[in-house]
């Protein structure tokens, strides 16, 4: 990435900011999701002193406007326009600020390898931050919705409606956090590690968080149905991630 920033003179992208990182005893590093150019690593000079007046702009889930200067490591900010401030929604609510956490973290490992689809999951992750942040639905049902269609366009789909070794539509009995759901008959012959049982209502209720079908995902399901999934779908992400979820460890206190 910053091989690619030093080519331009200057930074002009719409960005969310993902975290932050103190940087000596002013400044700031800032990690960014850019529409145009996925993660971007910028330094933002002075904003822990109390006269900064973009410091509040470059807070965590903020959605802005950025100019800046590009670096050999690090790009410089110039210049931030706020264009959304979920923070405040979201910090004043523990399950939304956790739930916005993950995305945050899963959103930068996925920009980090994305190259050709980065205008769509920075869209996508926007309008997660959004959802959360009006309350539009419950912020387990964003969360679980965003990873899905995210995965999906980084070219790891999840596979749900037929099983993913034999393709069979019926007796979709197990879980597999390396492909999906899987028929009974694979599931006992073939060699799938950490298999872990389907719930028959389960992949219905995956499929449509897969499609942002909000009907379907907010009809009546048991808890326990929507427990279940979210955690294979948290298994199916980290799996494909190849990494454990730093974020995961206060998420799942609520799961």
């Amino acid at each position: 990435m910053t091989s690619a920033l030093s080519t331009t003179k200057t930074i002009r992208d719409s960005a969310i900011v993902l975290r932050t990182q103190d940087l000596g005893e002013h400044d700031r590093i800032i990690i960014l999701a850019t529409r145009q150019r996925g993660i971007v690593h910028a330094v933002a000079k002075g904003v822990r002193k109390s006269s900064s007046k973009i410091g509040a702009r470059l807070e965590p889930f903020m959605l802005v406007d950025i100019s800046a200067a590009p670096g050999k490591k690090l790009a410089t900010i110039s210049q931030v326009v706020t264009r959304r401030a979920y923070l405040g929604p979201i910090i004043n609510d523990y399950t939304r600020y956790t739930v916005a956490a993950v995305l945050a973290e899963v959103a930068e490992q996925l920009l980090n390898h994305e190259q050709e689809r980065l205008e769509e999951q920075f869209t996508l992750l926007a309008g997660a931050l959004s959802a959360l942040a009006r309350g539009s639905y419950p912020p387990h049902r964003v969360l679980d919705s965003y990873l899905l269609r995210a995965l999906h366009r980084a070219g790891w789909s999840m596979a749900i409606g037929a099983c993913a070794a034999c393709g069979s539509l019926d007796d979709l009995t197990y879980f597999s956090p390396s492909l999906g759901v899987l028929c009974t008959g694979c599931a006992r012959t073939g060699d799938f590690p950490q298999l872990s049982p389907l719930a028959p209502e389960e992949p219905a209720y995956l499929a449509a968080l897969a499609t942002g079908d909000w009907p379907g995902i907010l009809s009546e399901h048991p808890p326990a149905l929507r427990q279940r999934a979210e955690r294979h779908i948290m298994d199916y992400v980290q799996w494909q991630l190849e990494r454990p979820l730093k974020t995961l460890t206060t998420l799942e206190k609520e799961i």
